[in-house]
């Protein structure tokens, strides 16, 4: 997965598990810390987007929204384990708000530390990864086995860390169709409890309808500039 931090500058490259997620400092998401409140929030450097998603810049091209509420980025529950992610998988609707929905409970569930349980990754590579994912790009149990710190140094080691969208982004790339949604994402990390006012990820998911229910074919680089410009709030998020 490609990760982007506040200040937007290339720190380090990085292939785990054999392409599985790949992991690249930089590239564009610009966060700054703004303190409207007591509590921290990383927010856009540029325009500000409604707290009540607008379909754009392909978002209408893929499915029929018009039955659907937009993104909570919460869908399937709090919990960041496999049961999660499957409950996201079978409630969300053939649109593009579900495959943002799903998109965004999966990378929830992979981007944590301590890491999910080999039995739980398993179990969601099962479910998630599309006919066509490779081999290589599914294993995550295998990643985690042989990857001792997935942030490469963005989160002290041995921190608990995990993702939340409750400032969160998401953006549906222009080449999406009914079936095949690129959706990129950017999401604060919560560093030991804490919302962090400054380290923000970034990530697209290539998103496949098959067999009734989305899931993912393949990670992609982010669209950086147009997600901070004109990325779409999550109405809730978790």
């Amino acid at each position: 997965m490609r990760m982007v931090t506040a200040s937007g500058r290339s720190r380090w490259p990085l292939v785990i598990g054999g392409g599985l997620l790949v992991l690249a400092i930089g590239g564009g998401i610009a966060y700054t810390a703004t303190q409207p409140t007591a509590e921290p929030v990383a927010t856009p450097t540029s325009s500000t987007p409604t707290a009540t998603p607008t379909p754009t810049e392909g978002a209408s091209s893929s499915g029929d929204n018009e039955d659907d509420v937009a993104p909570t980025g919460c869908l399937g529950g709090q919990d960041r384990n496999a049961n999660m992610v499957l409950t996201a998988q079978a409630e969300a609707k053939h649109s593009t708000y579900g495959a943002v929905e799903v998109a965004t409970a999966f990378y929830r569930f992979v981007w944590q530390g301590p890491y999910p349980a080999a039995a739980d990754a398993t179990t969601v590579s099962d479910a998630i990864m599309s006919a066509g994912t490779p081999e290589s790009y599914r294993d995550l149990a295998g990643t985690y086995a042989s990857t001792a710190d997935l942030t490469n140094g963005e989160v002290e080691p041995g921190v608990p860390f995990h993702l939340s969208t409750t400032n969160g982004l998401w953006l549906v790339g222009q080449d999406s169709t009914a079936d095949r949604v690129t959706v990129n994402i950017a999401a604060g990390y919560v560093v030991n409890g804490e919302l962090s006012p400054t380290k923000a990820t970034a990530q697209a998911f290539v998103m496949v309808w098959e067999d009734g229910a989305w899931h993912v074919a393949e990670g992609e680089q982010p669209d950086a500039e147009k997600l901070s410009a004109g990325g779409n709030r999550y109405t809730g998020g978790c």
